[in-house]
Formats: structure tokens, C-alpha cells, sequence
């Protein structure tokens, strides 16, 4: 009996699969739903072969046939597929070379985050050295009103997501007694409208004395908030104006993040 080198073994596969893999990759490159000439043609596959395969995919759900007129489309279980994909979407290894580039570029603390189940979560955190660092460490959740990050989570998302957050804030501030920048929902509304207006949230000093921080959204092709960018500094210190090199720098490394997701 012969034995198998390394090398045939990796060459081992079921073609079947393979052909049905084709099928889905092909009509991922489509525009839309297809009919069965089409879409066999554009697969290298004959219309009977295509079907055989469409009938064992449409079984399992990847694939469905409208009722209407026959065109072949993705199904339920191909989307909840492609739904788990993004979610595993390794947000730390693009977004942390991004950030020591923005580091270093700024000379500004800098910081990745994302909407988690408690609210805007710090995830990544760069400081740089200075006599006053600023001290926000990965697994923080921010506040929506008063955080760069929390006000581009606020801004970008869906409502029924940050509305009943963004109303317990305002309350509570009143009950303290103390100024707060958001005293209404309408001025809340207000602002956030701002920042979608501008591309870019920013806070000076409301959430650390003496600290600004700008923040600027990543989005991805459906415009869905992925992750949020962030760079803080001493408020003498960092250039926080609508044109400057914060907001010039953080919008480009979140166009390099857009590029990664794909």
C-alpha cells in the first residue's frame, strides 16, 4: 500500500464541497439575485450540474429560490454565516498597529473603543509619557454624554440602544447639582446631530478636569458603527480644532480601518 506524503495529503479534499463553496463565492461577487443560466455561467458550471448542487444548498438554507421568479439568492443560514464572521472580526489586531501609528504621529494618548454590554468600553489604550498621565484602562466604560467615546457611540447608533443610557444621565446630573453640558434630551439630540454633522466627537474637560479628547467613528460599508478612535491630551496640549492634525490623523486611520474590514 502506498503511503501518503505530507504533501498529497493536504491535496486530499470532497470536491463536492468544493464546487458548492464555489457557487456561494461566485454569487457573493454577483449583484444580486440570479437566475440559473447566469449564475452556472458565471460558476463554470453547467445549469443541470449548478441545480443538482443549489438543491443540496437551498436543504441546508445557505441558499434560497424565490417563489416570484426563480432567481437564486443567499438564504437565512448563509446570512447568520456571515453575521458570526463579522462579530469575530479580530477588532484588536487592526486597530492596534493603527494606534501606535497615531501615537507617535500626535505624541497623544490614544485609545480604541467599542459599544460592549455595559456601554462604551475602552478595549486599547496607548499613553505616552508625561509628568500627568492620563489613566483610562482597557475594560473602562464610559459615560455617553461626557466621553468622546461615548458620544460618537451615541451619535452612531442605533437609538433604542443609547436612549434609555442618554435620559439616566441627564437625571442623574440634575440630581447632583452640577453643571452639566446635556440638560435635556433635546439638547442631547441636538448635539449628536452635531457630531454626525462633523465626523468627529469632542469634550474639553467634561469628563477629567482639564482634559480634552476628540473621538472619531469607524464605519463600515452598511455605515454600522464597528469601533471608535480616540486620542486625549491636557487641554494645552492637543490640538482639538474642527481642521487640525487630531482630527486630520484620526479620521485617516479610520479610513485604514475601513480598508482592513474589507
Amino acid at each position: 500500500m502506498r503511503t501518503l506524503s505530507g504533501t498529497d495529503r493536504r491535496q486530499i479534499g470532497v470536491q463536492s464541497v468544493e464546487i458548492a463553496a464555489r457557487l456561494l463565492k461566485t454569487l457573493a461577487q454577483l449583484g444580486g439575485p440570479q437566475t440559473l443560466k447566469d449564475f452556472s455561467a458565471a460558476a463554470g458550471l453547467s445549469p443541470a450540474k449548478a441545480h443538482r448542487y443549489l438543491v443540496s444548498l437551498i436543504r441546508e438554507g445557505l441558499i434560497e429560490q424565490s417563489s416570484i421568479d426563480g432567481r437564486y439568492d443567499f438564504g437565512g443560514a448563509a446570512r447568520e454565516i456571515g453575521r458570526a464572521a463579522i462579530n469575530r472580526l479580530d477588532i484588536m489586531r487592526i486597530g492596534a498597529p493603527l494606534l501606535v501609528d497615531l501615537r507617535n504621529v500626535l505624541q497623544q494618548t490614544v485609545f480604541l473603543g467599542v459599544w460592549g454590554n455595559d456601554g462604551p468600553t475602552v478595549l486599547y489604550w496607548l499613553d505616552v509619557p508625561r509628568p500627568v498621565s492620563v489613566i483610562i484602562r482597557p475594560g473602562s466604560i464610559l459615560p455617553l454624554l461626557t466621553s468622546a467615546l461615548g458620544l460618537v457611540c451615541a451619535a452612531y447608533l442605533p437609538p433604542d440602544l443609547t436612549k434609555k443610557r442618554i435620559t439616566k444621565e441627564i437625571a442623574e446630573h440634575k440630581r447632583s447639582g452640577l453643571d452639566f453640558p446635556v440638560k435635556s434630551e433635546a439638547e442631547a439630540a441636538r448635539k449628536l446631530a452635531d457630531v454626525r454633522a462633523r465626523g468627529f466627537s469632542l469634550v474639553r474637560g467634561d469628563l477629567i478636569r482639564g482634559i480634552d479628547a476628540m473621538a472619531v467613528p469607524v464605519l463600515d460599508f452598511k455605515k454600522d458603527l464597528v469601533a471608535v478612535l480616540a486620542a486625549v491630551g491636557p487641554s494645552k496640549s492637543i490640538d482639538v480644532s474642527g481642521k487640525g492634525k487630531s482630527v486630520r490623523e484620526l479620521k485617516l486611520a479610520a479610513k485604514k480601518f475601513v480598508s482592513q474590514i474589507g
